[in-house]
């Protein structure tokens, strides 16, 4: 999914959340996710050191009144 420019950007501006996307798959990302919560490193920086940052997606701020928008119209919608 995060191979999705649409996708990403838009999670990260619902979210309002800076995305790291990595060289990998989801597989390895959740065992390193594991393992931070593990204590087997000590922070996201240690886990991910080995891994090839291909991108960084900022949330895009002019935006999160639309998605916010978007998102009351389908809850409105859900009551039909």
């Amino acid at each position: 999914m995060f191979l999705s420019s649409i996708f990403r950007d838009t999670l990260a501006g619902v979210t309002d959340a800076v995305i790291e996307l990595y060289n990998t798959d989801g597989s390895v990302g959740a065992a390193k996710g594991a393992g931070i919560g593990a204590g087997i490193y000590k922070d996201n920086n240690e886990a991910f050191a080995t891994l090839e940052r291909l991108d960084v997606i900022e949330p895009n701020t002019a935006k999160q009144q639309e998605y916010a928008d978007a998102y009351q119209r389908w809850k409105a919608n859900l009551s039909l």
